[in-house]
């Protein structure tokens, strides 16, 4: 990673990390997820400057969709029919 900091492809990689990110965002995160923890992601509403909505599947891991995959598209479907998503 600190390599590629130094390269043309990773100095505009960074440049788009730093930048927020615009667009109306469902978060789907699994509770047990063991690849990134839940503390970590229920922060990344702070990096969303659109309406941003978070969902914490309880006793789901890494892939939601694939564990409940009911739960997940009612979910989805539900943000998806919503004409004024959170805010």
């Amino acid at each position: 990673m600190v390599r590629s900091l130094a390269r043309p492809d990773g100095i505009q990689f960074n440049r788009r990390m730093k930048r927020p990110v615009r667009v109306p965002t469902l978060h789907l995160h699994g509770s047990l997820d063991p690849v990134v923890r839940t503390r970590s992601a229920a922060g990344s509403g702070e990096y969303v400057e659109a309406p941003y909505r978070w969902r914490l599947f309880d006793g789901l891991g890494h892939f939601p969709h694939e564990e409940d995959p009911v739960a997940f598209s009612t979910e989805l479907i539900n943000w998806l029919k919503d004409p004024e998503p959170d805010r």
